[in-house]
């Protein structure tokens, strides 16, 4: 083998190296109870909004908690969105609470709130969304725990996750 092509070999290497090695924020979707099993793996940006919808199983009205990822590797609280209010359902705060579009928005100041754990209840019609990409939950049975989760990873276990299905610890 040439010397030319020995050096696009070593430098072709180290590129794939150098990418495997890469950091990324990922949300990631798990099953506690079924032991920790992934479900979904979803690259995101700092502008990247993670958002859980539900139906309030008492006051039957639309919820919906947004989330961005921190720079610690942490899912913040950015807003609460609700149709109303009332029992057993978030509360307004005056001077963080803005009607827009019919919602009443709490601005919830991007607060850390680690990770988002759930049970999958029909009645809530639960939907999550990750970087405007919905996560499939409609094969779950009920009462099954959701936790959702932000971590840094690197590009390597992410790629292994979304091409092959392998799984990548944290």
């Amino acid at each position: 083998m040439s010397r030319r092509a020995s050096f696009a070999w070593a430098l072709g290497g180290l590129l794939i190296v150098g990418l495997a090695a890469w950091p990324v924020q990922v949300v990631k979707v798990r099953l506690p109870k079924q032991g920790n099993r992934l479900i979904a793996a979803i690259r995101v940006g700092s502008e990247d909004l993670v958002s859980l919808t539900y139906r309030h199983s008492v006051e039957l009205t639309e919820v919906e908690g947004r989330f961005k990822v921190g720079p610690r590797s942490e899912l913040l609280a950015v807003e609460t969105r609700m149709e109303s209010v009332g029992s057993g359902l978030p509360n307004a705060f005056p001077g963080r609470t803005v009607v827009r579009n019919g919602w009443l928005v709490v601005d919830e100041g991007r607060r850390p709130v680690g990770s988002i754990r759930f049970f999958v209840v029909p009645i809530n019609r639960i939907r999550l969304s990750i970087a405007d990409r919905p996560v499939d939950l409609s094969g779950l049975e009920t009462g099954t725990l959701i936790q959702v989760a932000a971590e840094r990873t690197h590009l390597i276990y992410w790629l292994l996750w979304s091409v092959a299905g392998l799984e990548f610890a944290r």
